[in-house]
């Protein structure tokens, strides 16, 4: 008891002694219950409000009304776009009309000849042949959708680049690009190979083919020749080495013989434009490269245009064609910022199988210059060269019986005779596509880590 009471008294006395630590102490302690007590309210409502949100997320019913929302809005969207682009290249075909009439003094033409007119920038080029492959693609979803609406799902799911340009949202990145067309390139090389040694078995079906096999063998083997002494030239590398790429495969020069592969002293055919044809033709190119070239170039899906299972390589260098003249009559200057901006430069070196990811603009314009030169401007020059003027004398006959030397002389004309040069662009627009492909694959920045390491070779 005695003990009981002097611990009482003790404590009573710390008490009074140090209120200040006491009141702080219990301060303390209701303030970490009142903590504790709030947690477990936030905590207690958090989690009493999670599985609400989670149940509403997860609500088949609710993705159901949001997909279908978010559709019918992009669907909209889309339209609107649409509408909004006709009425835009509605504008820039007026304006082409008034140029056409005012400066050139005809009408312009429809179609695709329509818009080599001139009198818009290159933007606006561009646009109108987005438009038109937009129109042709809304077309053919309309067709389809028509004719096989049973199918018009599937063909939405097999051909997803098929839509109009509105309603694409995604679209391949450059990486993914630079990684198909190396493949591209790979297969080729492999086909190549494999051509010039082994005999297709097709071959083994006609008995008497058997030298006109082993004569496209050797065709095969000389272009396998070619393209190591091209990749072996310590300058063709680079944009800069296009124009030795041109000169080591079209072999002696264009005013010397006919039998240069860009140059004839007859006219382009039909065949040779196709870049086909038989073993007199020498402005042909072998199948499997023809192959590779068209797996390249699909690679891009814009280069695709309206085409569901891609586009041919005749076809997109035709219409490359088209664009390097309207750039270099109307005087564009892809160096400059103003005429043709970065989007619109990346998608042309794109189209010329150009490049690598992570290329800077000025290598692109660089590139693009270098192209324009030896695909349209040089050749300009070499045809204009070679116009060579003769002189045809055509004697006339005199009055009378006699003519005698000054009378064999009267009603001579001397009338020039000019023989050009046929210039076969889509030959030389095909080879630099091949070696931009094969280039894009060496460069260092490729997407395909292999094919740098291997050509990169071993670090010492």
């Amino acid at each position: 008891m005695a003990h009981a009471s002097s611990s009482s008294s003790t404590t009573t006395m710390m008490t009074m002694t140090n209120p200040a630590e006491t009141t702080t102490t219990t301060t303390s302690d209701d303030d970490d219950v009142a903590m504790a007590m709030s947690d477990g309210g936030v905590s207690t409502a958090s989690s009493s409000s999670t599985p609400s949100s989670s149940s509403s997320s997860s609500n088949p019913l609710v993705q159901l009304a949001t997909y279908v929302k978010d559709t019918a809005i992009n669907f909209k969207d889309g339209l609107v776009e649409l509408n909004v682009s006709h009425r835009k290249c509605n504008a820039i075909r007026e304006k082409q009309r008034n140029y056409a009439r005012s400066v050139l003094g005809t009408s312009r033409p429809r179609g695709i000849r329509g818009m080599q007119v001139g009198g818009i920038n290159y933007e606006e080029y561009d646009f109108l042949r987005k438009g038109l492959v937009d129109r042709n693609k809304l077309f053919a979803v309309i067709m389809v959708s028509l004719c096989l609406p049973n199918y018009f799902v599937y063909y939405l799911w097999s051909f997803p680049d098929m839509m109009p340009g509105p309603f694409v949202k995604n679209q391949r990145n450059a990486n993914e690009i630079s990684r198909m067309r190396c493949h591209a390139v790979v297969s080729t090389i492999l086909d190549l190979e494999k051509g010039a040694r082994v005999a297709p078995w097709s071959s083994k079906l006609n008995p008497f083919g058997r030298g006109a096999t082993e004569r496209a063998m050797s065709r095969l083997g000389d272009m396998i020749e070619s393209g190591c002494s091209i990749l072996a030239e310590s300058d063709a590398r680079g944009p800069s080495g296009m124009g030795t790429a041109l000169r080591r495969l079209g072999g002696v020069e264009p005013s010397s013989s006919s039998s240069n592969l860009y140059y004839s002293s007859s006219p382009i055919t039909k065949q040779q434009r196709l870049l086909a044809g038989n073993k007199n033709n020498s402005m042909t190119l072998p199948r499997q490269i023809m192959k590779g070239l068209t797996r390249a170039i699909n690679a891009d899906p814009i280069n695709k245009g309206a085409a569901p299972f891609g586009i041919g390589a005749v076809q997109h260098i035709e219409s490359l064609a088209l664009v390097d003249e309207f750039i270099v009559n109307h005087g564009i200057d892809v160096m400059s910022d103003n005429d043709v901006n970065s989007n619109l430069i990346e998608e042309a070196c794109s189209a010329r199988l150009i490049g690598c990811p992570n290329w800077t603009d000025v290598e692109r314009r660089g590139a693009l210059a270098s192209w324009l030169r030896e695909v349209e401007i040089a050749p300009r020059e070499e045809m204009a060269s070679s116009m060579m003027t003769t002189t045809d004398e055509e004697g006339g006959e005199g009055m009378g019986e006699d003519n005698d030397d000054d009378n064999d002389n009267v009603g001579q004309q001397r009338q020039p005779k000019r023989q050009p040069l046929y210039y076969n662009g889509n030959m030389a627009r095909a080879v630099l596509m091949c070696y931009n492909a094969v280039d894009g694959t060496r460069d260092a920045r490729s997407d395909s880590r292999l094919l740098r390491a291997m050509y990169q070779g071993r670090k010492e």
